[in-house]
């Protein structure tokens, strides 16, 4: 027992808190309450963090991140109390089932970006968005969780400029480096980058041979186009996720909304704003989107040119009959 929470057993553990599936007995529910891993050895910057993570995440309530109940304090342990989810990570789907489809990765994305656009509305950064930290509920409803390192948009590079943190492989390069750009909205949107890379190539962006080595690559390196890694990835979608994995914040798309549009352009099969079409492509995609008027425009556009061809062919008869009667007159 821990209060009124009875700890019924681990479900989850990170580099900062231990997760437990808890039984609220008050409440009649269950529910998922995070520990700080140090317990009462915590420093007095860990705990500042632990409880960051939690007033960040309870200021949230959005269908898409895992909310808050509450917050304590008790036997010396720091702790916050949040909503189950039943069912796995994106992490762990990706390992049993391999890469997504284009398609269910596009709507997962979305979703993502969507939820995240509110928490920048919100001011909120999470900073540590990868698969692990995308809960995937029993109905298939994906639920950003985790805001452990997050921070308030306008807080700069609040914990000293001698501190990197987040996961390296998805870890946006202004992370790495702690002091060539701020870290702003754009930092979230090269994980969610991160994340769309990994649901349609089955790897991260970046892999090091530890993780300084990963960093550097990070830095340094452009990753691999996803198509040199599975051909099936229309030519839009990849361009997308490069687009939000560029090494420059200013070339990323300028909010997670505008992400979300563009996933959204890209599933209806109309241009997306980093590649834009000709008007052939234009046209082409107009009749996907739109087969029964494509189609009717087809049929209209048939008849209009079988009938111009008729009246040409009949003036064309008139004429040579005209001229062929004016020759025997002249005989």
């Amino acid at each position: 027992r821990f209060g009124d929470y009875e700890l019924i057993e681990k479900i989850g553990q990170g580099g900062m808190g231990v997760v437990y599936r808890a039984r609220q007995h008050g409440l009649e529910r269950d529910v998922a309450i995070k520990l700080l891993a140090a317990g009462p050895w915590a420093s007095d910057e860990f705990i500042e963090r632990f409880r960051r993570e939690a007033r960040s995440a309870a200021r949230m309530q959005h269908p898409n991140i895992v909310e808050i109940y509450e917050f304590g304090h008790r036997d010396g342990l720091n702790y916050f109390s949040m909503r189950l989810i039943e069912g796995q990570s994106l992490a762990q789907r990706l390992y049993a089932d391999g890469p997504m489809s284009p398609i269910d990765a596009e709507k997962l994305l979305r979703t993502l970006a969507e939820a995240m656009d509110y928490a920048h509305r919100l001011g909120v950064l999470h900073l540590d968005l990868k698969p692990g930290n995308v809960l995937i509920a029993q109905n298939g409803m994906p639920l950003i969780a985790d805001f452990g390192l997050a921070r308030r948009i306008d807080a700069g590079h609040e914990g000293g400029n001698d501190e990197i943190s987040g996961s390296p492989s998805y870890m946006a390069p202004e992370q790495a480096t702690f002091a060539s750009h701020p870290l702003t909205a754009a930092t979230d949107i090269y994980g969610l980058g991160a994340v769309l890379y990994e649901t349609l190539t089955g790897r991260p962006p970046f892999m090091g041979a530890d993780p300084q080595a990963t960093l550097e690559r990070v830095v340094a390196d452009e990753p691999a186009a996803p198509r040199t890694l599975r051909k099936d990835i229309p030519i839009d979608l990849e361009t997308i996720c490069l687009k939000c994995l560029a090494k420059r914040p200013a070339d990323r798309y300028a909010s997670a909304q505008a992400l979300a549009d563009d996933l959204g352009r890209f599933v209806e099969g109309r241009a997306v704003s980093v590649r834009p079409l000709n008007a052939v492509q234009r046209l082409w995609r107009w009749r996907r989107r739109e087969p029964r008027l494509a189609a009717a425009f087809a049929i209209a556009t048939m008849i209009l040119a079988i009938g111009a061809a008729t009246t040409t062919w009949q003036w064309r008869e008139a004429v040579a009959q005209r001229d062929a009667a004016r020759a025997e007159r002249d005989r």
